[in-house]
Order: structure tokens, then C-alpha cells, then sequence
């Protein structure tokens, strides 16, 4: 593992506070094992420059609901707590956007 010719671990993050810290720690720790993380990918980015959104969201949620789908077939209701949280326009920062979000996973809302 620690042979960078041969082996190197490829990081995937999103850009978004708690994935890049998550990130920064991995990294770290795979240095100190001296595992090589030259590689890491950025995913779900939005295209700053894509003009059409709408169709764009509708795309995305279209795919994430057949990934809903298949999750709720897995995982049945009688075995599995499932949670949907829906995209928010701002990070989960600061103790009222955590007692918000809170408040939506425990259906208090």
C-alpha cells in the first residue's frame, strides 16, 4: 500500500463545507500511514455557465428518484428508517440551520 508506483488512493468529495474538512482529514491521515492521495475528485458540481437550470434539475431529480426507488425496495419500511433531505440553497452552518435540519429529520417540523 504504501508503494506510490503501485498503489495510491483516489479522494471523491463534494464541494461543501463537512465533505471538504472530511477530505482534509483523510488526506492527512493517509499521509501519516504513507499512502499516496495525490488524486482527489470533485463531484456534483454545478456547471456555472449552463444557462438552461430548470431542465438541469429536472434531470437530477429524475435520476435521484430512481435511486430513491431502489433504496425504498432494499430497505423496507418495516426494517429501516429512510430520511429524504432535500437540496438546501445554504450549507448547514451555525445552531438555527442545525435545529432547522434537525427538526426535518425527526419530522418535527
Amino acid at each position: 500500500m504504501k508503494d506510490s508506483e503501485r498503489t495510491t488512493f483516489v479522494c471523491v468529495a463534494i464541494a461543501e463545507f463537512l465533505s471538504v474538512y472530511e477530505t482534509e482529514r483523510l488526506v492527512q491521515e493517509l499521509f501519516t500511514l504513507e499512502i499516496d492521495s495525490r488524486n482527489i475528485v470533485v463531484n456534483q458540481l454545478l456547471d456555472p455557465e449552463e444557462t438552461d437550470k430548470l431542465s438541469l434539475l429536472k434531470a437530477r431529480s429524475a435520476m435521484q428518484q430512481k435511486y430513491v426507488t431502489q433504496i425504498e425496495d432494499l430497505y423496507p419500511r418495516s426494517e429501516f428508517h429512510i430520511c429524504k433531505v432535500p437540496v438546501r440553497s445554504e450549507e448547514i452552518r451555525g445552531l438555527d440551520l442545525l435545529k432547522s435540519f434537525a427538526a426535518g429529520l425527526t419530522g418535527e417540523q
